[in-house]
């Protein structure tokens, strides 16, 4: 950090913003984003409840499928001698694997995907027992297993009709039963170097990642070295309480925005194209944005408040940005700790949408990369380091203004509570940049690239 001399001293006296009754504004606005808070809680919990949705693959699970057939087709092929060599190895980690497998199944679809799984794992076909049982548990999978058991009979050609839907289901769990049943050479060969390709993958990014983590823990110490000598300081420009609340209110009303017309939308079922979709978002970072201007903030005060100011320069604040995403690692395992405990107490794993773009089209690919890198990063710090971490700080002082501001954004993301701790900590580190550089362009550098790098591992899994 070195590199990176301290911002300017803010000025000492700025007039306040000519805003009437500010705290009456500042209490409704708290009050409206506790309501959206509750309400996107309460839309998630009924999501993951199913609600008689249509089934989707669990891609969690996937993931870990795909990383077990790949962990023994390595090992088989390390094996002296090809595949027999290499069998007794392989058949102890693929039922360790089982293991991980089964605790991630939720419902009875999971536990169809486990048992073929299961079949390939043990090179043989699905348990007809086993297959029968979930039939007899849940009348949506008779389908499904009336189609393996065609799949088997027909040697994996089935009506595309009824394919498409089981794919549509299960996903590549499908794939491998297909593969199986077709019992040809080269279709199983192409399914295993799948798991191949995600197992090398994960084993190759959880070193990279252990690298990254030092570093980072290197960065922390430095910073927090430079800091007790007095040479890093970590300070934002106090708000008034006044303009604290004009912030808040910007805040509440980007969140009804953002929230309430898409819900509306997806309610009626109005017939829009897809891109529709996203004209709320962009109105409600539009209305969020000026609402302070319109509230009697001046102009430099705005600019000022919001961080949307080049700093030291733009270069200077993206290389901030890009060390403070490094010191943000060791943070995010800590995350991560507290994410596997929540995990153990709930049974739920932390799963986002996204990921299903990046398992489609190449289209939904860039669309999903796009919403990541580019939109996400901009709107959402504008949003929370810009409007509301500023704004709690000024009624609550920094310290609760990083954890609060961590918790709404933490909350709101799709993730759901196994996910917060990870998603706090990132907010974070996040804010305590805001803190560092006072201008918007490092946070927005280190969330661009923290979601560059997942985006680029899910196309290098997918």
């Amino acid at each position: 950090m070195n590199s990176y001399p301290e911002p300017p001293p803010q000025p000492g006296s700025k007039p306040e913003p000519t805003v009437s009754h500010p705290k009456p504004g500042a209490v409704l606005a708290l009050c409206a984003i506790i309501a959206c808070v509750v309400f996107v809680v309460r839309m998630q919990s009924a999501h993951r409840a199913g609600g008689g949705e249509e089934v989707r693959p669990n891609r969690v699970l996937e993931l870990m499928a795909r990383y077990a057939v790949g962990v023994k087709e390595l090992l088989q092929l390390s094996g002296n001698g090809g595949r027999s060599a290499g069998a007794g190895a392989s058949a102890g980690a693929s039922q360790a694997m089982l293991v991980e497998v089964k605790k991630l199944c939720r419902s009875s679809e999971d536990e169809l995907r486990r048992v073929i799984l299961e079949g390939w794992l043990g090179d043989a076909w699905p348990d007809e027992a086993a297959l029968d049982a979930l039939a007899a548990r849940n009348e949506g999978l008779r389908e499904d297993v009336r189609t393996l058991r065609q799949l088997r009979a027909l040697r994996g050609k089935v009506a595309d009709e009824a394919w498409e839907k089981l794919h549509g289901r299960h996903g590549w769990l499908a794939d491998l039963a297909r593969a199986q049943a077709a019992g040809d050479g080269v279709a199983m060969k192409n399914v295993a170097q799948a798991g191949l390709k995600t197992a090398v993958f994960l084993m190759c990014a959880s070193f990279v990642g252990l690298v990254a983590v030092v570093g980072g823990m290197g960065v922390l110490l430095l910073a927090f070295v430079r800091w007790r000598d007095g040479k890093l300081s970590v300070t934002l420009a106090m708000r008034s309480q006044a303009e604290g609340g004009v912030l808040l209110e910007g805040f509440a009303i980007f969140l009804a925005l953002f929230l309430f017309p898409a819900w509306l939308l997806r309610r009626f079922s109005m017939p829009l194209p897809g891109w529709a979709a996203y004209g709320p978002a962009v109105v409600a970072l539009a209305v969020g944005m000026m609402w302070p201007l319109w509230r009697g903030m001046q102009r430099s005060q705005w600019r000022e408040a919001l961080g949307l100011h080049r700093g030291h320069g733009l270069w200077r604040e993206m290389g901030a940005g890009v060390l403070g995403w490094l010191a943000s690692l060791p943070m995010l395992v800590l995350g991560m700790v507290a994410a596997s405990w929540i995990m153990k107490l709930t049974g739920e794993f932390p799963t986002h949408p996204i990921v299903d773009a990046f398992a489609g089209s190449g289209w939904m690919r860039l669309g999903a990369i796009l919403l990541a890198v580019v939109w996400a990063p901009v709107s959402e710090e504008i949003m929370f380091r810009g409007l509301l971490f500023p704004a709690l700080s000024a009624w609550l002082r920094w310290l609760m203004g990083v954890v609060l501001s961590a918790f709404v954004f933490a909350v709101i993301h799709p993730q759901g509570w196994a996910g917060v701790p990870a998603i706090m900590m990132l907010a974070g580190s996040f804010s305590l940049l805001r803190l560092w550089r006072r201008s918007l362009i490092a946070p927005m550098t280190a969330h661009a690239l923290n979601n560059g790098v997942m985006c680029v591992a899910m196309l290098l899994l997918w």
